[in-house]
């Protein structure tokens, strides 16, 4: 990616541009969601067919946030534990969320 494209992908951001872990064809630059389209802030809104399809499935993004908010509970639930049983089982059910949401974001 180019020192002179960054500006540009800045302003994506600060647009409400959601940065998806797929990058253009063209010039290698992250690819954003924004408005329900995917676009490319550096080439503009000539986004190819196949670059679309890389793009996460709705489900996922769904699972992904899932279990995010899981856990961020567990991690709350961690926090007032006192027990040391109860806090081995909270650690091990976060491992385990957080191996799936590797998973996930990997896709």
């Amino acid at each position: 990616m180019k020192d002179e494209n960054i500006p540009k992908i800045t302003e994506m951001l600060l647009a409400g541009g959601k940065m998806l872990a797929v990058h253009c064809g063209t010039c290698m630059s992250p690819l954003f969601e924004y408005q329900g389209k995917v676009v490319c802030p550096v080439c503009g809104d000539k986004v190819k067919a196949a670059a679309k399809t890389e793009a996460k499935p709705p489900a996922l993004g769904k699972v992904e946030q899932v279990l995010e908010e899981k856990i961020s509970s567990l991690a709350e639930q961690l926090a007032k534990e006192t027990d040391h049983a109860k806090t081995l089982e909270l650690l091990e059910r976060m491992k385990s969320a957080l191996e799936a949401l590797d998973k996930v974001k990997k896709g």
